[in-house]
């Protein structure tokens, strides 16, 4: 037992450090008592404290278990809470159609039994079986589980299974950790965007940004202008008010990256920034710009600006602009790396922290980043916002079933937020912790809602420690690419659009008999019950109209398709793909059901089908008003 429990450690260290951590200072089971009977497989485990056990019979509760769970056998993962002996997970990990299983416990000493009765090291070290002790379970650990390839795409099959019903008892916990698991399901859904039109509109105004892009300041460049010792990332929420009297009398000493957002409210403070950072893709923005004067603006560093911004805002930017593409596939396609990539959150705050990270700052500290309302009057941003204090596009969320809870700055008490400010919060937790070895993050605002893996600090106190008033840090000093270089981009752009066109057309053209054919189908099976839908069809036809959608959603993986069009289709058919996803799990006890799961899954891809050659058409047509 003892070489078995070793293993299991050896292996968590080098997936599970937290665990692993927790499991070394683990001395012994002391609250939980372990009771074997003859067989291998009648192991109980009983809690001293609460005085109950967690089997009633062990090897008849965990048969049973297996049994509610055999409808599940081919859903590619499982989620539980209690480890309980362990046995039951061991038995799932032999169905090769588990890509993972993951598991919460909220007792270390249960780890420190169930390891040493079970050999997981193998499954560990694959990460088909993924364990965490309640504690370290957050909304970091659960967005990485979702954002798995065997996972996204069926995480609308999400459930919380209880492996005994001694765990039922702890329903404050099980409740903790559903919620953690379904707003990671959110978050994970929500960056893949939801929207066909959004994501037509940023290839579109990439496309119109494309030769402003190359005209302008390489990211490459930016990126290596650190000129101090500490960032200050300047958000717009209503705590930002008191910080701005310190910050302007450190701002010669701190390098300053502020949203778009806050850039009138500096101007009003006489605080120059070294970044102003602008991802929105709607016309909106340019508002921020319009009420800053060009003098100030040629003040600024640099205006680090994603590539998908309304054209307005970047032509009303006066000052040293910087374009930067987003980590999207067909940007990559364009090959332009000087100019590329950030912007893989969903604000311009999350962008400023990002470009803190890659320009090499070991230390950032967030000012304004309430994500929460104003304790007195629901305020939703600092004095003088342009948009007041309440903006009525947020206040529409002050509503029951929007209002959300969390931890407030320093640990006292909970702050009211809402649930865009979460999916705001969980991108900061993911890029925080995504960058910890790297970057120490304090959070500043004194007020608003605590962040995960950032410390909560008074802003006079981080300035107090890491702040050098003798020395001033140096301007940016930016510059274009040579003429020469910008001409080349130019022609590389042009052939990447033509490829892009011409990949799209083809597409099209092969495709649309299959789409004629779907609809066909469908035709044929309206108003007829399924009886007589199964009596009416050729599944030889079937058999192989199934077998050329698979081909084509093969093509969609293919690494260059990916890269041209992944980006609007994705918008459309996650959510398809999800309810495609209950088809291909079921199983089929007899003929009919099989043909059934056939006839669902073919008519499942008509509209499927429909909206992904569409997505390509309306792309294509984009593509051919910029070819030259």
């Amino acid at each position: 037992m003892e070489k078995t429990y070793q293993g299991n450690l050896e292996a968590l260290r080098g997936v599970n450090r937290e665990l692993w951590r927790r499991l070394k200072e683990c001395e012994g089971n002391e609250r939980f008592e372990v009771f074997a009977g003859k067989d291998p497989l009648d192991v109980n485990l009983f809690d001293t404290v609460s005085q109950k056990a967690l089997y009633g019979e062990p090897i008849g509760d965990t048969e049973q278990k297996l049994l509610l769970l055999a409808k599940k056998m081919r859903y590619p993962f499982l989620c539980f809470f209690g480890l309980g002996n362990g046995f039951l997970l061991k038995a799932l990990l032999k169905n090769r159609a588990f890509a993972h299983l993951i598991v919460i416990e909220p007792y270390i000493e249960i780890f420190y039994i169930a390891l040493h009765l079970n050999d997981f090291r193998r499954d560990i070290e694959s990460g088909r079986l993924i364990a965490a002790h309640i504690d370290d379970f957050n909304a970091d650990a659960a967005m990485r589980f979702f954002k798995l390839d065997k996972v996204t795409i069926y995480s609308k099959l999400y459930d919380l299974e209880i492996t005994t019903p001694y765990y039922g008892g702890l329903s404050a916990a099980i409740e903790q950790t559903n919620t953690i698991m379904i707003e990671a399901i959110l978050q994970s859904i929500q960056a893949y965007g939801n929207d066909l039109g959004d994501s037509l509109m940023g290839v579109e105004n990439f496309l119109i940004n494309r030769y402003e892009m190359i005209e302008n300041i390489p990211f490459t460049d930016l990126i290596r202008q650190k000129n101090s010792d500490l960032a200050v990332l300047v958000a717009t929420g209503p705590s930002l008010t008191k910080q701005l009297p310190l910050l302007k009398e450190i701002q010669e000493f701190v390098t300053i990256i502020s949203v778009d957002a806050s850039l009138p409210i500096l101007e009003r403070w006489g605080i120059i920034p070294d970044i102003v950072t602008s991802i929105e893709r709607v016309e909106a923005t340019s508002k921020f710009y319009e009420s800053t004067s060009e003098e100030f603006q040629k003040k600024v560093g640099c205006f680090a600006l994603s590539a998908l911004c309304h054209k307005k805002t970047v032509s009303l930017v006066k000052g040293t602009k910087c374009l930067i593409m987003r980590p999207f596939g067909y940007m990559f396609a364009f090959d332009l790396k000087n100019f590329g990539y950030a912007g893989i959150g969903m604000s311009a705050a999350n962008l400023s922290f990002e470009i803190a990270f890659m320009m090499g700052f070991k230390r950032a500290a967030f000012i304004g980043q309430d994500l929460a309302y104003g304790k007195d009057d629901l305020a939703t941003h600092a004095d003088d916002h342009i948009f007041g204090t309440k903006d009525p596009s947020a206040q529409q969320f002050v509503k029951d079933e929007n209002m959300v809870r969390l931890p407030a700055w320093g640990g006292s008490g909970e702050v009211l937020s809402n649930k865009v400010w979460v999916l705001f919060r969980n991108f900061f937790i993911q890029n925080i912790a995504d960058a910890k070895n790297a970057i120490t993050v304090y959070n500043c605002t004194e007020g608003g809602c605590h962040i995960d893996g950032a410390e909560d600090r008074p802003f006079d106190e981080i300035v107090g420690m890491f702040v050098d008033k003798g020395r001033k840090k140096a301007p940016f000093s930016l510059r274009p690419e040579p003429r020469a270089i910008v001409d080349e981009y130019r022609e590389k752009i042009k052939k990447t659009i033509a490829s892009m066109i011409e990949m799209a057309q083809r597409t099209i053209d092969e495709n649309g008999p299959l789409l004629s054919e779907l609809n066909g189908i469908g035709a044929q099976l309206e108003g007829l019950t399924r009886e007589e839908q199964l009596a009416s069809v050729d599944f030889e036809k079937i058999d192989r109209i199934n077998k050329r959608i698979e081909k084509f959603k093969k093509r969609l993986s293919d690494e260059l398709f990916m890269k041209y069009f992944n980006e609007a289709i994705k918008a459309l058919v996650i959510n398809q793909e999800m309810d495609i996803a209950k088809i291909v799990v079921r199983i089929a006890e007899n003929i009919d059901e099989k043909r059934a799961i056939e006839l669902d899954f073919l008519c499942a891809h008509r509209f499927w089908l429909f909206t992904v050659l569409g997505a390509i058409e309306a792309q294509r047509g984009i593509m051919l008003k910029y070819a030259d």
